[in-house]
């Protein structure tokens, strides 16, 4: 088992999961896959095999339709079209689309509005306006069986509109989800699912409440396999035991946060872990899991499949063990010769990701993209803010136990990012979101990075470095026993892109953490050398970035483009950095 999974099985004890309520071989009534691309040829792709995956429910979203609207859309409407008569063919039975709302307010007529430019929800005209204008969309499109309904994150946000007579923001979102239930259920039929989404416990809170308020009976949940956003440090969503409906449960295996199949997101053991906590759970009806990150990033067919292949088979057997899964699926695909080299390289591809991706268990990038300076990453991301003992043990040759805030924020965050505003009158997010954070005194609005802090980034980047050449030295040592050169090439390109990702982290992270330090220590000799070493590494590993010739599939992360995001960064450094307003630093 890796250490990633040994969190996770200590987050579940922490959060208290009960006696199974339901039996071990426990079989998932719903079992889904999200087609987020409007590259249809790979979502045909995907459906060819949705038989070998006993797949009967399928979700068409973001690219295709992320907005009911879009099938005003006549490229969007095209797409979804086809691939609801390719599902149709192949015998899915349950093919739903997404939607959001409310849309922005520019979309709704004036007629509906106060002075102020509110819709007055207390309006019966604007309700018997809406449904129509919800009527005429579902006509675009005969063959779905469902919505998969986002009310919370949309454009113009219900609660935030005019009403007298639905006085709190749970009575409002209430009756916005019962007024779709009315056509979506009542007249049409067909399926409707309310997709929970949070920032932090208050929006929990405001949820749970609202569902609460919702009258139709019908209406069932889908919600995150972890709070908030797919982060590999995030717990399960134990909250779900708080719905008193059924649930659905989604996941990312198109992995948005985590390489995006572009770099080795291959990851079976922690999908394997968090549905084992969720079979146990006696409202879960089933699983969705995403296939893609948006273009041509389909697992289907390319050695990211085995996230797919884990989740059907942990669903079909939850006493099955990752070490198990994973020597089917290589010798499936590669061959039963190749499992003695193959099978290692699968299970700890997850500690290349997390130390790589992710900096002491904070997670350092934006949808996978270089990032070190966001501000999100040191707020909204941590994983602290879902455990009810904010800590995370962190092996990777570092091999200690830090809080996620009085040791990691606190040293690791820009001071900005710690005070109640980043700049005059402009509110931080952790303020915003966590304010308890902040005004508890768990945090302070100084830089605190150091050299300890420092040298344990150091030693956890050196160790995805070394991971990854260990992993590209494994597959090179078995091109003989491959029967597909592609196959040997594809799973090879991902681990050399992942090993030179892992590289521009190490150097990156000497270069703006070393920097940051500068800041605020006096300039040891040691010091100096980290961050020069960094900077001019930086500028070695975007070049040879830019000169690989297998640059993978581009989804929403341009993998390739990393290397100018580098160089940015390595620019600022050198430069002094405005916002730090400090000396330069000559690398030649």
């Amino acid at each position: 088992m890796s250490k990633i999974c040994k969190l996770f099985f200590i987050a579940f004890i922490i959060l208290g999961c009960q006696e199974n309520p339901q039996p071990d071989s426990f079989a998932p009534g719903v079992r889904g896959w999200n087609i987020l691309s409007n590259v249809v040829e790979k979502g045909e792709l995907l459906l060819n095999s949705s038989e070998n995956y006993n797949i009967n429910h399928l979700q068409l979203s973001h690219h295709l339709i992320m907005d009911l609207r879009d099938v005003r859309n006549a490229e969007k409407l095209g797409a979804t079209r086809q691939l609801i008569n390719k599902a149709q063919g192949i015998g899915i039975e349950n093919i739903l689309v997404w939607d959001h709302a409310l849309y922005d307010l520019g979309y709704y007529p004036e007629d509906f509005k106060n002075d102020e430019g509110l819709i007055n929800l207390d309006n019966p005209e604007f309700w018997s306006w809406f449904k129509t204008d919800y009527r005429s969309m579902l006509d675009s499109l005969p063959g779905v069986n469902g919505i998969v309904l986002t009310f919370i994150e949309t454009g113009a946000h219900v609660e935030d509109q005019y009403s007298v007579k639905w006085k709190t923001e749970s009575e409002r979102l209430a009756h916005l989800v019962d007024s779709l239930a009315s056509v979506v259920i009542d007249e049409r039929n067909l399926q409707l699912y309310i997709r929970t989404f949070m920032y932090h416990e208050r929006d929990l809170e405001a949820m749970l409440s609202c569902i609460d308020l919702i009258k139709h009976p019908e209406i069932k949940i889908m919600t995150k396999e972890v709070p908030h956003d797919f982060f590999l440090t995030h717990p399960v969503s134990s909250f779900i035991e708080r719905f008193d409906k059924e649930v659905l449960i989604e996941f990312d295996l198109g992995h948005e946060y985590n390489g995006q199949g572009v770099i080795a997101s291959i990851l079976p053991e922690i999908t394997i872990a968090r549905w084992k906590y969720y079979a146990q759970q006696k409202n879960v009806i089933g699983y969705v899991a995403r296939t893609d990150r948006y273009n041509k990033t389909q697992n289907m067919g390319k050695p990211t499949e085995i996230n797919l292949y884990a989740l059907n088979r942990i669903t079909e057997d939850t006493t099955l063990t990752a070490e198990a899964i994973v020597e089917e699926f290589i010798t499936q695909k590669y061959g039963e010769n190749l499992v003695p080299y193959l099978k290692d390289v699968f299970l700890e591809t997850d500690d290349i990701i997390t130390s790589t991706l992710y900096t002491l268990g904070l997670h350092i990038n934006s949808h996978s993209r270089l990032d070190f300076d966001g501000q999100s990453n040191y707020s909204r991301h941590c994983s602290g803010k879902w455990l009810d003992v904010p800590t995370v043990k962190v092996e990777h040759n570092v091999n200690k136990t830090f809080h996620y805030w009085k040791d990691l924020i606190e040293h690791l965050s820009p001071a900005r990012y710690k005070s109640k505003e980043v700049e005059p009158g402009v509110q931080s997010i952790l303020y915003t979101e966590a304010p308890w954070i902040i005004d508890g005194g768990l945090v302070t609005s100084i830089d605190k990075m150091n050299l300890e802090y420092l040298n344990h980034i150091v030693t956890e980047k050196e160790y995805a470095v070394e991971k990854c050449e260990w992993a590209v030295n494994k597959i090179l040592s078995a091109k003989q026993y491959f029967t597909s050169l592609n196959d040997f090439e594809e799973l090879l390109h991902l681990y050399e892109r992942t090993f030179l990702t892992a590289e521009l982290y190490y150097h990156s992270s000497k270069a703006y953490f070393g920097f940051r330090c500068f800041l605020n220590e006096p300039a040891s000799d040691e010091l100096k050398k980290i961050i020069v070493d960094g900077l001019v590494g930086m500028r070695s590993t975007s070049e040879k970035i830019r000169l690989y010739p297998h640059k993978g599939d581009q989804g929403q992360f341009n993998w390739a483009k990393d290397a100018d995001r580098a160089d940015d960064l390595h620019e600022k450094i050198t430069r002094g950095w405005d916002v730090y307003d400090n000396q330069k630093f000559n690398t030649q």
